[in-house]
């Protein structure tokens, strides 16, 4: 893709103040912090502007995301309800951390492939044939060929179109891989020392898309993380699956003595209905670990995650772009200071009005 400098001014803000200006650009051309502005010649009204392979040099610059001072970050996107937008909260992160100039991984723990999906592997298919189409995804190695030996962490990384973002494909073995697990000794630990340790010589940020169904991959994940992501949906049926969850993390949190920073976004926001509207309201004041924003029901994102991009990319400056930089400010670990009570985002559109209530407390 192609942005022409009055996009990139947009590509990395998280409100309608924080945009770079043309001058910002230029000065940053002419001291040479990233390649000049070149014409595109698809374009007939021939705009300045960069190729997206070309924008990790401006993101180090103008972006939001700063590098972590003591080694790689590793974020898991986990809860136990699909439909939550997970995975595509998991493609935003990791192209805009790309975006951002990052080394990004990106490893799949989803049977279905979502996310090695939504990176757009199965657009590198050239055939129509089926046969053809089966002796390709037969070819493709993931996670199971590690764990039985075939071959080593880094012959399983895939490139994408972005020079600094990487994925590990998910596959159909996946199944066999979780059920052999319960047989190893330290099974919670193999992806930190088989999988994470590896790839921390190489990436900056490791991202995992977990499936909704909590098993063996989960807990392994969890162990690894530095940073858990939990979308709670402001619908009814998310609403009642919240307490179970977060039971379940915490017992989970106390038998492994894991020390990872948790935030709940609220998700799929509807705000002409009541009902949303209360739930949203509801995951503010009493649960301790929800930021306060939430991401909507844009048709920016479904159109972004189908065409393999960050909302941000796709719709640059549009409020589904904002939102969604505003998240990733937001759960980015070296923007956050220590343990100690942190204030909120300035997010005037939907910040907190109310004193939270203790965590864990649920409606009578």
């Amino acid at each position: 893709m192609f942005y022409s400098r009055a996009q990139i001014t947009k590509l990395f803000s998280v409100d309608e103040h924080s945009l770079v200006s043309t001058q910002d650009l230029m000065d940053g051309e002419k001291q040479k912090l990233y390649p000049k502005a070149r014409r595109n010649d698809q374009d007939d009204r021939r705009v300045l502007g960069w190729a997206s392979e070309d924008l990790h040099a401006l993101g180090r610059q103008f972006g939001f995301l700063r590098p972590a001072s003591d080694g790689p970050l590793v974020y898991s996107f986990f809860v136990t309800k699909g439909g939550v937008l997970k995975t595509a909260l998991a493609l935003n992160l990791a192209r805009m951390c790309a975006l951002h100039g990052l080394r990004t991984c990106v490893v799949g723990l989803d049977m279905q492939c979502d996310i090695t999906t939504a990176l757009g592997h199965l657009s590198e298919l050239e055939s129509d044939d089926l046969e053809a189409a089966v002796r390709w995804m037969e070819q493709t190695r993931g996670l199971y060929d590690v764990f039985a030996g075939r071959l080593e962490v880094k012959q399983a990384i895939l490139e994408t179109d972005l020079p600094n973002l990487f994925y590990i494909p998910e596959t159909p073995e996946l199944v066999a891989l979780e059920q052999g697990l319960l047989h190893r000794p330290r099974r919670e630990y193999w992806l930190q020392e088989t999988v994470i340790k590896p790839l921390a010589q190489q990436f900056e940020v490791i991202v995992l898309d977990c499936s909704p169904n909590w098993n063996q991959l989960i807990t392994n994940a969890l162990v690894a993380s530095d940073v858990l992501i939990s979308p709670l949906e402001c619908k009814i049926n998310n609403f009642r699956n919240f307490k179970m969850f977060r039971n379940f993390i915490t017992q989970v949190r106390q038998d492994l003595r894991l020390n990872f920073r948790q935030f709940y976004i609220p998700t799929r926001l509807t705000t002409s209905r009541r009902l949303s509207r209360d739930i949203f309201e509801w995951y503010q004041t009493n649960v301790a670990e929800c930021l306060p924003l939430a991401i909507k029901d844009h048709t920016q994102g479904e159109e972004a995650t189908a065409m393999h991009l960050a909302v941000p990319e796709y719709a640059p400056g549009t409020p589904a772009a904002l939102e969604m930089n505003q998240f990733l400010r937001a759960i980015w670990l070296p923007n956050l200071l220590t343990d100690a009570p942190q204030p909120k985002p300035e997010i005037r559109h939907l910040a907190e009005s109310e004193p939270r209530g203790e965590p864990g407390i649920w409606p009578s």
